[in-house]
């Protein structure tokens, strides 16, 4: 399944999205993501980048067998 990401501008207009998109038909779940900045968050912006760069070919990816085998 697909998913959208919307980004409110403000903490504050983030219950009444909330009640909009729950008012769709369409709309299977919400999920409200607190983002933290800091090491985490870029580590896995980073690995979300580079597995997006391997399914369109722009990197090769490595087998299991050569991730097992890194130092």
């Amino acid at each position: 399944m697909d998913s959208i990401i919307v980004k409110p501008k403000n903490k504050e207009s983030i219950p009444f999205l909330k009640r909009l998109l729950l008012a769709l038909d369409n709309v299977d779940s919400i999920e409200v993501i607190k983002s933290s900045e800091g090491r985490v968050k870029k580590s896995i912006e980073s690995g979300l980048k580079d597995a997006k760069d391997i399914v369109s070919g722009k990197r090769k990816g490595k087998t299991l067998r050569q991730l097992l085998d890194e130092d």
